[in-house]
């Protein structure tokens, strides 16, 4: 099977938070973030027209290295964030959305195992898992 590589983030979507607040909680700091109401912006900071309709939150998840599979980084981090699951189930609660991003970037056939105890582990913290796939065609 051929190596593959993968970036992974956070993400929230919704109207019930806000991502300041949501970042000092989590004690993590955001690459992007913008609060329902705000002035829409091009990422590079100039302004468009309109006001965002929800809040949008994101946090870059690192790999220990180079070496970690994706099963064992999601495992490392969800378990960690776990602490957190009052958070992410009000959120989801008031119809807004929690989710782990994974970009899969792969020159062939790739492929990982995500163990049941990870997956009912999201499960119970209401964290969606989205996979997006990038094959070399």
């Amino acid at each position: 099977m051929n190596a593959f590589r993968f970036k992974m983030s956070l993400r929230f979507f919704g109207t019930s938070f806000d991502p300041a607040e949501l970042s000092k909680e989590l004690g993590m700091q955001p690459v992007h973030m913008h609060k329902v109401g705000d002035q829409r912006t091009t990422p590079a900071g100039a302004e468009l027209e309109g006001t965002y309709k929800a809040s949008y939150c994101t946090f870059n998840i690192d790999r220990r290295d180079n070496d970690e599979d994706l099963h064992v980084t999601l495992n490392r981090v969800s378990a960690d964030l776990s602490r957190h699951m009052a958070l992410f189930n009000s959120i989801r609660e008031k119809g807004d959305r929690v989710e782990f991003f994974v970009g899969w970037f792969s020159d062939g056939n790739t492929g990982d195992t995500l163990p049941f105890h990870l997956l009912r582990l999201l499960g119970e913290m209401k964290i969606d898992l989205a996979l997006d796939v990038y094959g070399s065609d």
